[in-house]
C-alpha cells in the first residue's frame, strides 16, 4: 500500500497492540468485530492493522478521526500492531511500522510525531519498544534510523533512514533548539519574543495571535500548516 494523507488535519500518530498472540485474532476483522459488537462503536477504532507476517490492513477511512486513545483522537492516526507479549512480536512486523510511518512522516514533510498509546493512558500499549524501532526522540519525531534496535542484524539494510525533521510538532512546555527557531521566526513574523528556547506562555499567546492572522486554528500547537504558514511570512 502507499499511504496517502487525508484531509483532515493530522499531527500525531499513535502506536498500538492488539492485546492478543492468539493466531485467530491475527486479523482487522477481528479487531472490527470487538469494537462493533462490544464497544458499539460505528467501525474498528484503527486506521492500520499489522498482522504478525507484516501485513499491512486498513481499518478506519483515514478522514475520519479515530476511536483509539480516549482524549486524544483527534488530529491522530492509529496504527495497531497484533501481539500481546513483547517477545512475540515480529521482524516483519517492525519491518512494515518501519515503513508506513516513514511513508506517513514523508507524506507530512517530518512534521508530525510518533508516540505509543501509553503515552495518554494508563494502558501498557504497546508492550513493545516502539520508540527504539521508530528511532523517537523526546518529542516523538522519528529519525527512522534506530540507535538500539530489537530488529536482528540480517533486517538492518531494510530500515530505511529519513532526515531527522527540524521543525518537529511544539506546543506548550516544549524545550530546545527547535523553540528557538520558532521563537526566531515568530519576531520576524511581527510577534516580538525573548528567544529563550522555552514554549511558555507567551510564546504561546504569540503562536495563538499568528495562527488567527493567518486564519488557522488557533490551538496554539504548532504543526505542519503553521509552521508552513511561518515559512511563508518568513520567506515574503
Amino acid at each position: 500500500m502507499t499511504f496517502k494523507a487525508p484531509g483532515r488535519e493530522v499531527d500525531r500518530i499513535f502506536i498500538h497492540c492488539s492485546a492478543s498472540d492468539r493466531p485467530e485474532h491475527d486479523d482487522i476483522s477481528v479487531m472490527r468485530d470487538w469494537h462493533v459488537n462490544s464497544r458499539n462503536w460505528s467501525d474498528v477504532g484503527y486506521h492500520f492493522f499489522i498482522k504478525k507476517d507484516g501485513t499491512v490492513q486498513e481499518g478506519r477511512p483515514l478522514e475520519r478521526i479515530p476511536a483509539a486513545q480516549a482524549g486524544n483522537n483527534a488530529g491522530t492516526i492509529a496504527i495497531c500492531l497484533h501481539g500481546l507479549t513483547a517477545e512475540r512480536f515480529t521482524k516483519a512486523q517492525y519491518e512494515s511500522l518501519i515503513r508506513l510511518c516513514g511513508e506517513i512522516d514523508t507524506a507530512y514533510g517530518g512534521m508530525v510525531t510518533f508516540h505509543g498509546h501509553r503515552e495518554v493512558s494508563t494502558k501498557d500499549c504497546p508492550v513493545f519498544p516502539y520508540r527504539e524501532v521508530l528511532g523517537l526522540d523526546a518529542h516523538g519525531s522519528s529519525s527512522l534510523a534506530p540507535t538500539v534496535s530489537p530488529l536482528t542484524s540480517d533486517t538492518a539494510d531494510a530500515i530505511p533512514t529519513v532526515p531527522r525533521p527540524t521543525e518537529p510538532l511544539l506546543r506548550l512546555m516544549a524545550r530546545g533548539q527547535p523553540v528557538l527557531h520558532l521563537q526566531a521566526m515568530l519576531s520576524r513574523a511581527g510577534h516580538i519574543l525573548e528567544e529563550d528556547g522555552i514554549f511558555g506562555q507567551n510564546t504561546l499567546a504569540a503562536v495563538q495571535a499568528f495562527q488567527r492572522s493567518q486564519d488557522l486554528k488557533a490551538d496554539g500547537i504548532v504543526g505542519p500548516r503553521t509552521w508552513t504558514a511561518l515559512r511563508a511570512v518568513s520567506a515574503a
